[in-house]
C-alpha cells in the first residue's frame, strides 16, 4: 500500500483522538470520506484503524493510558469496522470463511478487522468473536461445515486455547489458518500446534487464502503427557497455593497478584505444551516492564514465579524448570 505517510499519520492522530472519546460516529464519517476519496478498505482497515489500535494497547501497558481509555477506543474503533463489515454483501457463492479468537482469547478485534477485509475481498465470512469455547466451535463447525477456519491469538497463555480451537477444526475437516503473535515471530508454534498454516500479519489472511491448498494431517496434535494433564487440571489448586504463600509473605500480597499467578500458570502451560522456555521467559519480561510501567515492585515478579515454582515441583520437575529459568532471567536484568 502506498498511502502517504504525512496523510496517514494524521489520520491515525485523528482516529486515536476520536478513540479516546468513544466516539465511534466521528471515527466512522472519517473513514467513509476516506473510502469516498477512493482510499481502499484495506489501507483504513490495516494502515489506519490497526495501527491506532494496537498504539493503544501498547499506551496501556506503558501506562500512558488507564484501561479505561483504552477499552473506550477499542470499542469505538469495533464498531467502526463493525458497520464497514455490514455495508458490504456476502458473496452467495464465494468460499465461506469462519472467523474466531481462539479458546480463552478475549481480544476480538482482529478477528473482526480480518472478517471484514474477507468480506471485502470477496469471500463470506461468518465471525464468531472472542472467547470461543473449543467444544462449542467444534459443534458450530459440524453442523454447517466452512471452507476455511481462521483463528487469531494475541497472547502465549492461551496457546493451550489454540491447540483446542485448532483441534475442533480438525474434528470436522476444515483446514485451519492462524495469526497472530502468539504463535511467535515466524509462526513456529503454530506448525507444533496442528496449524495447517499461518500469516504474520492480518492483512495477509485473504491473500494466502486465494492460492492456498492445504492439507490436513491426523491427528492434527499429539496427547498431552499425563504430567502435563495432571498440571493443568491442578491449575486452581496450585494457583491457590501460591498465592497463599506470597499472602503469608507480605501481607495481602497473594491476593494482589492472584491474576498474575493465573497467567503465569497458563504460559507455563504453554511453554510446555510448544516445549519452549523461551515463551516463560519473555512473558516474566512482559510482566516486569508492565508492573514496573504501572509503579509495582518489578521485584515482585520474581516472587511470583518461585512461589507458583515451589507448589508446582512436587507434581512437575519440567515445569520446576522452566520457572527457575524464567525468574533466572529477571534476576539477571
Amino acid at each position: 500500500m502506498n498511502s502517504d505517510a504525512g496523510k496517514l499519520t494524521g489520520l491515525q492522530l485523528a482516529v486515536t483522538a476520536a478513540a479516546l472519546e468513544g466516539d465511534a460516529a466521528a471515527i466512522y464519517h472519517l473513514v467513509r470520506d476516506l473510502l469516498s476519496e477512493g482510499m481502499p478498505l484495506s489501507a483504513v482497515l490495516f494502515e489506519v484503524l490497526a495501527p491506532v489500535q494496537a498504539a493503544m494497547g501498547h499506551r496501556w501497558q506503558t501506562a500512558d493510558y488507564l484501561i479505561s481509555e483504552e477499552h473506550a477506543a477499542t470499542s469505538a474503533i469495533a464498531t467502526v469496522v463493525a458497520l464497514l463489515a455490514g455495508s458490504l454483501e456476502q458473496p452467495e457463492d464465494a468460499p465461506r470463511v469462519v472467523v474466531a479468537a481462539v479458546q480463552g482469547d478475549a481480544h476480538s478485534l482482529p478477528g473482526r478487522l480480518i472478517a471484514a477485509h474477507l468480506l471485502y475481498s470477496g469471500y463470506r465470512t461468518t465471525l464468531l468473536g472472542a472467547t470461543m469455547p473449543a467444544s462449542d466451535l467444534r459443534q458450530f463447525l459440524a453442523d454447517d461445515p466452512p471452507d476455511f477456519l481462521v483463528l487469531t491469538c494475541a497472547m502465549t497463555m492461551h496457546l493451550p486455547g489454540a491447540r483446542a480451537s485448532i483441534a475442533a477444526g480438525h474434528a470436522v475437516g476444515v483446514p485451519v489458518l492462524v495469526g497472530g503473535p502468539a504463535f511467535g515471530a515466524d509462526g513456529a508454534w503454530a506448525t507444533r500446534l496442528g496449524a495447517d498454516g499461518w500469516v504474520g500479519a492480518l492483512e495477509d489472511v485473504a491473500g494466502k487464502l486465494d492460492s492456498w491448498e492445504p492439507v490436513i494431517s491426523a491427528p492434527s496434535t499429539a496427547e498431552l503427557s499425563a504430567e502435563l494433564q495432571n498440571l493443568i487440571d491442578g491449575r486452581p489448586l496450585y494457583v491457590t497455593g501460591a498465592a497463599a504463600a506470597l499472602a503469608s509473605q507480605a501481607g495481602a500480597g497473594g491476593v494482589r497478584h492472584y491474576e498474575e499467578l493465573e497467567l503465569l500458570f497458563d504460559v507455563l502451560v504453554s511453554s510446555m505444551i510448544v516445549d519452549e522456555d523461551i515463551v516463560l521467559v519473555e512473558f516474566a519480561g512482559w510482566l516486569a516492564a508492565l508492573l514496573d510501567a504501572h509503579g509495582a515492585d518489578v521485584a515482585a515478579v520474581g516472587a511470583i514465579i518461585d512461589a507458583l515454582r515451589i507448589v508446582v515441583e512436587p507434581a512437575s520437575q519440567a515445569a520446576a524448570h522452566r520457572l527457575a529459568a524464567a525468574a533466572s532471567q529477571i534476576t539477571s536484568r
